[in-house]
Order: structure tokens, then C-alpha cells, then sequence
């Protein structure tokens, strides 16, 4: 009996302290959601755990696996049913898939908002956005058309990118297919996608052969790979990740550059990346604290006597192009205007506060809402997640910027 039960208390007893160790999640002061905060970071440690296992083991990296999990949590794979309030349609539009949003008291034709989902380029989908976006549609009485690109590393920059283009183009040359109003588009996204929705702005904004977006709406944006030395990321740094990290964020931009290497993400996790050259060169002033909030500006100078000379000139080229990482734009004085959200304890924070400040300086009109506690992803809710405290509010003021701007 004892021998039996021995092995069988030591391995509840170990299982219990893998369990705790999960589910501590320590929550840095002025966080207002504990709760989400507390969620998003137990799912991101879990996904770490069982990754680096696999991983380790060598049955799977930890991209497959991370993908297997967040598909199989927080997607069926199918669009939502039509309920009184919203109608969804899946089409393609130039072989790229999407989702159409359809409110049922969208006129017709409709204002649109063409919205690029987050997941660092390399994963979730727009199946895992459905929650999200017609809640988006419902509440705005606007369509809503979610674009399904390709994912890095498989499909590194610029395809992601020339993807939301192409699928944005055909919005505008085919609006009347869809019942939207080809005069009344915008385009939105969060994260990674609120760096492609930049993007793309910026793009369409070279183009005049087709109208003039109305805005962009951009939710906590990834908009420079050129520092991991903003304020933001010193702050956040060493906090509980919630969702998200330099180190992830290192992984992520690596991925989307298609050079995932342990010598490439090491430099860029520790700004080695850049070169000391690059850093004082002119391209520095695009990502300068002082763009910031004075709040915001940092007590002591971070340094610029250092960087992998190499590194550096193997991916110059790429960091520093405006498709790639908009805040490097040398011109933004020609996109659309721009409701630029944050979230204060968040590794982007100043990725987002600096493009929004680099655009109000460029004459654009901008509208900034940094959200108060709030973490990266505070605006994602879906497969149990639960939706943040400023969720609401942050939709209620998107909703009466989108009508303005609509008019």
C-alpha cells in the first residue's frame, strides 16, 4: 500500500507544482485587469512549456506547436452562423481569402474597413478573429472584410505585405460587388496586422489611380525592428510578458525578415542588430524618445557605441524600408488619417506613440489613444479569453471617429 501510494503522492505533488508555477503569474502594479492580464499570460506560459518540450524532444518546433494550440483553443475553422444582427461571407478575392462582415443595418452601399489580423506575421488566422471583428461590424453598422494572408517564416516580408495590397486594391475596384462604398474605406489592424495596415496605407497613399482611404485605424501597431531600446522595452522588459516580449518580439521580426536564426534573434534581442553607424545616422530621429510623451522620455541616454557591424549590413536593406517597418517612412505628410491605439504597459507602446507623433508632425490628422493599464492584446478576445476592461471603450471611441471620418 505504501509503495503504491508513494510514487502516486510524489506525482501529484510534482503536478501541483508544475500547475502553480503556470498559474503564478505576478501582476505588475497599475494593471487594471488582473484578470485578463492574468489569463493571457498563464495561456502564453503554457504554450511556452509544452513547446519547448516538443521542441526539445524533437517532435515539433515551438512555431508548429504554438499554432496547433491557438487553432485548436480559439478557432473551428468555419465562419459564424448569420444571427439578426450580422451576415458573414467568405470569398476570395484574387486567390486570397476573406471574410466579409456584413452588419444587418449596414446601408448599402456600406462604409467598409478592411481589417489585417495580428499573431507577430506567423499565427493566428482570421477564423480565430471572428469574435472580434464582428463585434467590430455589429457595433459600427459598418462592413467589415478580414484578410487571411500568408504566414511567416513560410512566407517571409514582402509576401504578407504585397498580399493585404492586392486584397486592398480589389476592395476599391470591385466595391460595388460587395455592396461597399468605393469613397468610404478604411483599413484597420492590430499588432502585427496594425503594422501591415500601415503599411498598406502607406502604400495606397502613393497611388492615385484609386480614392483616398478615409483613415486607418491602428491597435497597439509593431511599426520599427530598428530599436529594442525604446522606452517601452526597457520598462516592460523584464515584466510578466502578457502575450508578449522582447524575446518573442525578436522571434517575430525575425521570422517576418525569413532569417529565424539563434545568432540573428540574439542580436536583435539585444540591439546588436543595428550597427553603430546606423544608429546615429539620420534613421535614428524616426525612432527618438523625445517623439514621445514627456512622461515617457527616459532618464539616461541607452547608448549607440555598439552593434554587429555585419548583422547590420546584411539587414539594413530591409529594416529600414517603409513596407517593412512604416515608422521608417522618411514622408508620412501623404496617408490617411489615423485613430492610433496603445496600451501602456505594453513592449510597443512607443512603436505606436512615435508613429502617431511622426504623422501629427507630417501634418496628418491623428487621433491617440493610449489606453490606460492596459496590456498588449487588450483589444483580442476569443476561445475563452476574456474581453479587458477598456475593451468596450476603446470600441465605443472607435465608433464615433469611424462616423466622423465617414462622412
Amino acid at each position: 500500500m505504501y509503495c503504491c501510494t508513494l510514487p502516486f503522492l510524489v506525482g501529484v505533488a510534482v503536478a501541483f507544482a508544475g500547475l502553480s508555477y503556470v498559474m503564478y503569474i505576478p501582476i505588475r502594479e497599475g494593471v487594471v485587469d488582473t484578470s485578463q492580464a492574468r489569463t493571457s499570460a498563464t495561456f502564453s506560459r503554457l504554450i511556452g512549456i509544452v513547446g519547448g518540450v516538443t521542441e526539445g524532444l524533437g517532435i515539433a518546433n515551438r512555431l508548429t506547436v504554438t499554432r496547433l494550440i491557438t487553432n485548436l483553443l480559439m478557432s473551428d475553422n468555419k465562419p459564424p452562423p448569420d444571427t439578426d444582427e450580422l451576415k458573414v461571407e467568405d470569398y476570395v478575392f484574387d486567390d486570397i481569402p476573406v471574410r466579409l462582415y456584413r452588419p444587418t443595418k449596414a446601408k448599402n452601399p456600406s462604409p467598409s474597413v478592411i481589417y489585417i489580423h495580428g499573431g507577430g506575421w506567423t499565427i493566428l488566422n482570421m477564423d480565430i478573429y471572428d469574435d472580434v471583428v464582428s463585434e467590430f461590424a455589429v457595433r459600427s453598422g459598418y462592413i467589415f472584410i478580414s484578410i487571411e494572408y500568408p504566414l511567416a517564416p513560410e512566407n517571409p516580408f514582402p509576401i504578407p505585405f504585397d498580399t493585404c495590397v492586392k486584397a486592398a486594391l480589389h476592395v476599391f475596384t470591385h466595391a460595388e460587388t460587395y455592396g461597399v462604398d468605393p469613397k468610404k474605406i478604411a483599413i484597420a489592424g492590430d499588432s502585427a496586422g496594425g503594422n501591415l495596415a500601415a503599411a498598406v496605407a502607406l502604400k495606397l497613399s502613393e497611388l492615385k489611380d484609386i480614392p483616398r482611404l478615409s483613415f486607418q485605424w491602428l491597435i497597439y501597431p509593431v511599426t520599427q525592428a530598428f530599436s529594442f531600446k525604446t522606452p517601452s522595452y526597457i520598462s516592460n522588459t523584464d515584466a510578466v510578458p502578457y502575450f508578449l516580449s522582447i524575446e518573442t518580439m525578436a522571434q517575430f521580426w525575425c521570422n517576418y525578415l525569413g532569417i529565424n536564426t539563434p545568432t540573428m534573434t540574439k542580436a536583435f534581442r539585444t540591439n546588436n542588430h543595428t550597427s553603430r553607424k546606423l544608429k546615429q545616422s539620420t534613421y535614428a530621429s524616426y525612432v527618438d524618445s523625445q517623439l514621445l510623451p514627456t512622461k515617457y522620455h527616459p532618464s539616461e541616454n541607452t547608448g549607440l557605441d555598439y552593434g554587429d557591424e555585419e548583422i547590420s549590413n546584411q539587414i539594413e536593406k530591409i529594416i529600414l524600408n517603409p513596407y517593412f517597418a512604416p515608422l521608417m517612412a522618411p514622408d508620412l505628410s501623404g496617408v490617411a488619417p489615423a485613430f492610433v491605439v496603445t496600451a501602456e504597459f505594453d513592449v510597443l507602446r512607443d512603436d505606436g506613440l512615435m508613429y502617431a507623433q511622426r504623422m501629427k508632425d507630417a501634418g496628418v490628422d491623428v487621433v491617440v489613444y493610449n489606453s490606460p493599464g492596459s496590456i498588449h492584446g487588450f483589444m483580442m478576445w476569443s476561445g475563452g479569453m476574456p474581453k479587458y476592461a477598456d475593451a468596450d471603450h476603446t470600441i465605443d471611441m472607435f465608433v464615433k471617429y469611424a462616423k466622423k471620418q465617414f462622412k
